[in-house]
């Protein structure tokens, strides 16, 4: 969903060839969003998520798919939250909107470790990264009523038999209702 093949990749990369607009705020592209032009940019992405949203998870669960997806909604908002630095950016009329679709998805899982855990996974990462990125997921988690699997304390195996375990519970769930 962050879509590396969308318009706002596209700008985002012409956008990285001037000088006045490089920086770490879009820590793939490289670019700096000036604050007059936060809404503008956000509004970029919004856009240019909305074939992807269409064409790879609406249409085909209209068309009684099921769609299994890891990057979803969740992804997009943290994303454009992080490289705006708009921690509001879920609460607009593009996040409530995301939301709202969100939250009629059949079922949700949020998969996450403990703040210590998640730096110690990602040593790579700036921990303050990490923290905005931890804190935006679980406030989208909370408000969309996310079942959570807190992985800290599992192996990669115990936390997929752990998950397939749960979407098996609520697909049989959902076939006897």
């Amino acid at each position: 969903m962050r879509g590396t093949h969308t318009f706002a990749s596209l700008l985002a990369t012409m956008m990285s060839k001037f000088p006045t607009l490089a920086g770490s705020d879009n820590f793939y592209y490289h670019i700096y969003i000036p604050k007059k032009l936060l809404r503008v940019w956000q509004l970029v992405e919004f856009v240019s998520m909305l074939p992807v949203l269409l064409v790879r998870f609406t249409l085909p669960s209209l068309l009684g798919a099921y769609v299994v997806a890891e990057r979803y909604i969740p992804d997009f908002l943290v994303w454009v939250t992080l490289t705006t630095r708009d921690p509001s950016y879920p609460r607009t009329i593009y996040g409530r909107f995301l939301l709202s679709l969100l939250s009629r998805t059949r079922t949700k899982y949020y998969i996450t470790a403990d703040f210590p855990e998640l730096v110690r996974r990602r040593e790579d990462m700036d921990p303050a990264f990490l923290k905005a990125q931890l804190e935006a997921y679980s406030w989208i988690a909370k408000s969309v009523g996310a079942a959570t699997l807190n992985t800290t304390n599992m192996t990669v195996e115990g936390s997929a038999r752990t998950l397939v375990g749960l979407v098996d519970r609520d697909m049989a769930s959902a076939s006897a209702s």
